[in-house]
């Protein structure tokens, strides 16, 4: 399951994801991010990630975000916030195999 967040300054795109995200919902995101990166060209992508039952593996993760690897070349930069620490070493994972530049924050670090 995952929430659009407004936009929060310009080119960042705010996503919320807390529980498994369904075919549907990949189609969704697709779309946003699609027309995210009409209007600014170079987007970049926020993350908070909340503890769901499916995320409990890499490649839950890569799958989750599957639709974000799609557009890399047009993603500038992605922050992952979660809730749970060992989940740095997935969000980095995932930078490395997309491309993207990716970093994790813990929730206090979200501002």
């Amino acid at each position: 399951m995952f929430e659009h967040i407004q936009k929060i300054r310009g080119n960042v795109l705010a996503i919320k994801i807390s529980g498994e995200i369904t075919e549907t919902e990949h189609n969704q995101l697709e779309c946003l991010i699609s027309e995210s990166i009409a209007e600014w060209k170079s987007i970049r992508i926020l993350i908070v990630v909340k503890h769901h039952a499916s995320f409990n593996s890499a490649e839950a993760l890569y799958e989750d975000l599957r639709m974000v690897k799609k557009y890399s070349r047009h993603i500038a930069r992605m922050a992952v916030v979660g809730d749970r620490l060992w989940k740095r070493t997935w969000a980095g994972l995932f930078g490395l195999f997309s491309g993207i530049e990716t970093d994790y924050f813990e929730m206090d670090q979200i501002d």
